[in-house]
């Protein structure tokens, strides 16, 4: 098996070395030398304990405790230190079970990081298959199974996998093999209509239809997000651009064990973001300038960040996390403020792939906060409402992703849509495409009556969960 440099999207690659922040899919190592022992040791104990983790990234080249680069051990060439085959090797050597890594070098003030991608699709966890010893000191023992896991202060580390730890490795296994036999009856009964298909999907989500006091609680919160955001911009005296928005609510419907709004919240939260994108929904912007940094505010974390000029576009984006279980985010949209020079000018045009991605990730980590935060996953739903404004007149395109085709000329002439969607906390990842569909699909009607296919929305959700997006 051999590894291969990272195709993903550019954005996202520099987006992980722009906002570096440790959680259980992403670990950060200061430089280590991956020809002597203890880099070896290092590299190979984070890939599987990544994996079982059911994948993320492992970058080179930052501090994990201020995720600050560490300028002063870089080597003099990165690429030739770090190439992909010299990293497969490692894997091949001391994983039980091979899998396929990749490795991508961003550029941050004129040096390179290696970001090693460790994929996802655990179906049986792997163990260190082989011994590595120094000196009379082992530092790999066959038979041990590394995890992401966190500590007493809910921070990300790479152990050995103890009980508490066995659960979550095996809910992925399984989650994975669920979706693999998914994959094989959408083969095997591809010849059926995308009417019954969709009956069927409605039968079996009958259950999380959200009832009319679902969809206040989290309308209300969007309405209270946005408006502690318009106070802050206001206090500030911030001028902001003329963009469209898109805010995102996420309200937990069931109950909420306790939390007090402290930093072993705040680094629970951080620590359970799979950050499945480069710069995720509900971003830990702690290791950003000061006045960008979360803080607490009437009992809840938030945080603004205004940041016209980092990586391949500006941001702006605001946060809310409730310890009572709710969550906000407001941005703008990417297809007003983009450097690519795909996008089309500013307020006329809507990208129908993003809307997918987006969503879809806020679904995805959200639901990572609630079982994060211990609440029971057979019992629990979450309400997540959607809204973007200042749609009039953009016409549906595809500037994102130039490949995929949609037929042009699709105009809205309705300036705000709001959706709305309940999905269950033990819906696994393989499933999340069905939800997805219901939040962005009455969004596409407004544009002449369009609407998206099953597969389409399936295939892009499946890639985000994946870290495929490319």
């Amino acid at each position: 098996m051999t590894g291969s440099v990272i195709a993903m999207d550019a954005e996202e690659l520099q987006n992980l070395i722009n906002s570096p922040s440790e959680s259980l899919s992403v670990e950060l190592k200061r430089w280590i030398s991956p020809d002597d022992e203890n880099g070896i040791a290092k590299i190979a104990k984070a890939a599987l304990a990544m994996r079982n983790r059911n994948g993320g990234y492992l970058i080179i080249g930052f501090v994990d405790g201020t995720s600050e680069p560490d300028l002063e051990n870089a080597p003099d060439d990165v690429e030739a230190l770090f190439h992909v085959d010299k990293i497969q090797g490692l894997i091949t050597r001391f994983s039980s079970e091979a899998f396929e890594v990749e490795i991508g070098f961003p550029e941050k003030d004129g040096q390179k990081y290696p970001v090693i991608k460790i994929p996802s699709g655990i179906k049986t966890p792997v163990a260190a298959k082989s011994d590595l010893t120094l000196g009379q000191t082992k530092l790999i023992s066959t038979n041990d199974v590394y995890v992401r896991t966190l500590n007493s202060n809910n921070t990300p580390s790479s152990a050995k996998a103890n009980w508490k730890d066995w659960s979550a490795i095996m809910d992925y296994c399984f989650e994975n093999r669920e979706a693999d036999i998914g994959r094989f009856l959408r083969r095997h009964l591809g010849g059926i209509s995308p009417d019954f298909v969709n009956t069927i999907a409605s039968r079996l989500m009958e259950s999380t239809t959200p009832t009319p006091s679902d969809r206040d609680v989290a309308i209300e919160l969007l309405d209270s997000g946005h408006a502690r955001f318009k106070t802050i911009i206001q206090e500030k005296s911030i001028e902001l651009p003329d963009f469209g928005t898109w805010e995102a609510s996420a309200v937990v419907i069931g109950n909420v064990p306790h939390h007090d709004p402290n930093t072993a919240f705040f680094n629970l939260l951080s620590s359970s973001n799979p950050r499945y994108t480069g710069w995720p929904t509900w971003l830990d912007s702690r290791g950003f300038n000061e006045d960008m940094r979360p803080h607490v505010f009437n009992g809840m974390w938030e945080s603004l960040i205004i940041e016209p000029s980092i990586g391949f576009r500006p941001y702006y984006d605001f946060y809310l996390y409730d310890p009572k279980g709710k969550f906000y985010l407001f941005r703008a949209l990417e297809d007003d403020i983009s450097t690519s020079p795909n996008r089309p000018p500013a307020k006329s045009a809507l990208d129908f792939g993003l809307p997918i991605v987006r969503c879809a990730e806020a679904i995805a980590v959200a639901l990572e906060f609630a079982k994060a935060m211990g609440c029971d996953p057979e019992t629990t739903s979450v309400s997540f409402a959607f809204r973007w404004s200042k749609l009039q007149g953009r016409e549906l395109q595809s500037w994102a992703q130039p490949d995929r085709y949609i037929s042009p000329t699709r105009q809205a002439y309705q300036d705000q849509h709001t959706s709305h969607v309940v999905v269950p906390l033990n819906a696994p990842a393989s499933a999340l495409g069905d939800y997805v569909r219901q939040a962005v699909n009455p969004l596409y009607a407004i544009f002449d009556g369009f609407s998206l296919g099953v597969e389409a929305v399936d295939d892009m959700t499946r890639r985000l969960v994946e870290r495929n997006l490319r």
